[in-house]
């Protein structure tokens, strides 16, 4: 779940609001170089470095929608689509002409005949394990460590640890 530095909880739609216009301008930086492209996990890092707004979850969970989001933005302004240099898992020739659409509209260092569609390189990601060394001794269980106990604030309805006051709105609590 999105949270601000004090580790007050936002919402998702709240964090993706917070996020769009720090992805457009981003985007609308990377389109200043021609065939300059923005990996989803930079733009997920300048996004919530920029915001003050961040979250645990990985990027490929949420950055469709702030790509959605910023392709929304970008038509209703009537630019380019920026959304299109970021590159996710695939890419074609429409997504290559987007983004030369970009490029003619900021790159400064845009060739004089105009530029050319490039397709974005594939990259392939590769995860290695080491295979686990066997134990000699017994593996041993920890102690199984206590739930936590939850209560509903009855003022915001939010679900939160047990404590004398709310964590998301500060209403004190009935602890039973």
């Amino acid at each position: 779940m999105p949270h601000r530095a004090n580790g007050s909880y936002v919402s998702n739609a709240d964090a993706l609001t917070a996020w769009t216009p720090i992805a457009r301008d981003a985007l609308r930086v990377t389109a200043e170089t021609y065939h300059a492209l923005l990996s989803a996990d930079d733009l997920a890092t300048q996004v919530q470095q920029f915001s003050g707004v961040a979250t645990d979850q990985p990027a490929g969970f949420w950055i469709r929608k702030l790509l959605e989001r910023v392709a929304i933005e970008a038509q209703r302004r009537e630019e380019p689509p920026l959304a299109a240099l970021c590159v996710l898992d695939s890419d074609d020739d429409a997504a290559a002409m987007e983004r030369l659409l970009c490029y003619r509209a900021y790159a400064s260092d845009l060739p004089a005949d105009g530029g050319v569609p490039l397709r974005a390189p594939r990259t392939t990601l590769t995860v290695r394990r080491e295979p686990r060394a066997r134990a000699a001794a017994p593996r041993v269980r920890e102690a199984a460590i206590p739930a936590l106990r939850e209560v509903t604030c009855p003022n915001c309805f939010m679900i939160v640890a047990v404590r004398e006051t709310c964590s998301s709105c500060g209403a004190p609590l009935q602890v039973g």
